[in-house]
């Protein structure tokens, strides 16, 4: 129930459309009992045509007085001895209005349900999404990118179907139930006492195998993530698959994959199968109780032959309306299993938070400083007693052997993540100080790993800046040397690239990034191994760009074949997360350690100049 509760409380934003949808769907309950109440001058007047009402003082078989001044007080009394008169035309007439009224009723109910039920999930998976946009690496390195697909798409869309078709059939048959059983109740007590202990007999095994149902449904949900979280890996590294001719290997990785969701779905199937014979079975039992005890009591003159009908009418609506409940409850239990998983995604406690009381940084004056920093990733220690200054303007180059803990030291500094030990300020102010989007703007950030958005080259270069004018982005390309390979294409900077740049080269891609980078123009640069795996041509271009990009910015470098890298003001030298060696690259060179030793495997075929 705190589930359905914290579901529904995504709701109250739209209390007052949900109030007159209830309020409709009520009232198409209520007209719905109009109609099973006509039962009885139809059997009675129409069908059995009784030849005369009981004199005054009699009472009719089956009834008592306490019943006829109940009867009588109610405005089905005066309607009923209306239609006595004109029963063969006014029964159908009725049947017609009352049907249109409801369809009125049914049609705007539903709508405003709807309406509401879509918004929900639409705010509902925004904030999913804020939630997992606003979280640290950690989190990505924890979630595989098909299972929070999985997620934000397939989970809420279970939500999307309860908020709406069956949240409105769920009120609309549980507004008709309590109108029904009042007109069966007026119509013959005794037989509606017989329906109240019936009920609750359906009631509970649906209830007893919903709970069964719902541990299912998780379990089948987590197996369907886990099959996409494997075509993930399979479509974006299908080069590696098929050039190690491992397509039958993913395929048997996949049918593995596929024949644990299919147990997992056919042990929910034979939860919700075992639902409606059990429910059907309990109502098959008492409807053979209650036409026996019918027929017995219409024959001994005991009972009215309309109440009968009105009863039996309102009972087997009784029953369709239980039937349909339970299937609710089926996709009731469905959804709250995918509740619970967009939930616990939603509640996922952020790593990288803003201190209350947060600063502002406006700008880059004095230095970076790294006091006695350690990280560790779930207890492995990445980086140890960090002790580091980087002065404005300065050109700082990390060098050392994979794995060393370069790529984590300046994820660091825009807060990617947060050192489990030491501080890093900005002149003199503590990074966790500041707020996130105040410091990430100091930062300019060019990767090996270039991330192109399926949009326009324009829209990539400003990336989210709207407001950056054309000639801007133009000018921003050609210092990149980006503005030749753009023109040249068919629609120039409103040529959209696809999926992760799917239409340029590594080359291409990697200018577009770094043309990104001098729109931003941040007064300090991050480049991450930005040349490597590039052809000579492409590795010139870019360096030529990069000369530009770094020209009066402080910058860190990490790379093995940078020009950049022998250029810079101060080269450090990392191993096992420490910094190990630290000068410029002839004193370096002539300390013979292991700079040396990475030079000679790397650069010994390249000219030093």
């Amino acid at each position: 129930m705190r589930l359905l509760f914290r579901l529904l409380g995504h709701l109250r934003p739209y209390a007052a459309q949900m109030v007159i949808a209830t309020l409709l769907l009520a009232v198409a309950g209520g007209l719905m009992s109009v109609v099973v109440a006509t039962m009885k001058p139809l059997v009675n007047d129409v069908f059995l045509a009784r030849p005369e009402t009981p004199a005054a003082g009699e009472v009719e078989p089956g009834g008592s007085d306490v019943l006829e001044r109940v009867q009588a007080m109610l405005p089905t009394a005066a309607w009923t001895a209306w239609l006595r008169q004109r029963a063969f035309v006014a029964v159908p007439l009725l049947v017609i209005v009352v049907f249109l009224a409801r369809g009125i009723c049914l049609y705007f109910g539903r709508y405003l349900i709807t309406k509401s039920g879509a918004s929900m999930i639409r705010g509902l998976r925004l904030k999913l999404y804020e939630s997992i946009v606003h979280q640290s690496l950690d989190f990505f390195r924890a979630h595989s990118t098909g299972l929070i697909h999985s997620r934000v798409l397939a989970d809420v869309q279970r939500l999307q179907r309860i908020s709406t078709e069956v949240l409105a059939d769920m009120l609309r048959v549980a507004l008709m139930v309590p109108f029904l059983l009042l007109i069966i109740l007026i119509h013959d007590w005794r037989i509606s006492l017989f329906a109240m202990v019936v009920i609750p007999l359906a009631v509970y095994p649906m209830l007893r195998l919903g709970q069964r149902l719902r541990g299912a449904s998780r379990r089948s949900q987590e197996t369907m993530a886990e099959a996409s979280s494997l075509l993930q890996e399979t479509v974006t590294g299908i080069k590696v698959v098929q050039g190690f001719a491992m397509e039958e290997h993913e395929i048997r990785r996949f049918r593995a994959a596929l024949d644990r969701m299919l147990r997992a779905d056919l042990k929910a199937g034979r939860a919700e199968a075992l639902t409606t014979p059990v429910l059907e079975l309990v109502a098959a039992l008492a409807g053979a109780a209650l036409f026996y005890v019918a027929g017995r009591g219409i024959g001994a003159g005991q009972l009215d032959p309309g109440d009968v009908a009105v009863v039996l009418s309102g009972l087997g609506l009784l029953f369709i309306s239980l039937r349909r409940l339970n299937r609710v409850n089926v996709e009731m239990q469905q959804a709250l299993a995918a509740a619970d998983r967009v939930f616990q995604m939603i509640d996922w406690p952020r790593a990288i938070v803003e201190r209350p009381g947060a600063v502002e940084l406006t700008a880059f004056d004095r230095r970076l400083r790294f006091e006695r920093v350690d990280f560790a990733y779930g207890g492995e220690k990445v980086l140890s007693d960090v002790d580091l200054t980087i002065h404005k303007g300065e050109v700082i180059a990390l060098v050392g052997p994979s794995g060393s803990g370069k790529t984590t030291l300046v994820s660091l500094l825009p807060r990617f993540y947060d050192p489990t030990a030491g501080r890093i300020t900005i002149d003199g102010v503590d990074v966790r100080d500041a707020t996130l989007r105040s410091l990430r703007a100091l930062f300019g950030l060019v990767t090996q790993e270039t991330v192109i958005f399926d949009d326009t080259v324009y829209g990539n270069i400003a990336y989210g800046r709207d407001d950056v004018p054309r000639e801007r982005v133009e000018a921003a390309a050609r210092a990149a040397h980006a503005h030749e390979f753009i023109a040249a294409m068919e629609e120039g900077y409103d040529t959209r690239l696809g999926e992760r740049g799917a239409r340029l080269s590594m080359g291409q891609r990697q200018r577009i990034a770094i043309a990104r980078a001098l729109v931003k123009d941040p007064p300090i640069l991050i480049l991450d191994e930005a040349t490597s795996a590039l052809d000579s041509e492409s590795e010139r271009l870019i360096e030529e760009a990069l000369e530009t990009l770094l020209e009066g910015r402080t910058s860190i470098v990490i790379a093995h074949r940078l020009v950049t890298v022998r250029r810079a003001d101060r080269i450090l030298v990392l191993d096992r997360g420490r910094i190990v060696e630290e000068g410029d690259h002839r004193q370096l060179l002539a300390r013979g350690g292991l700079y040396r030793r990475l030079y000679e495997l790397q650069f010994r075929d390249e000219d030093v100049g």
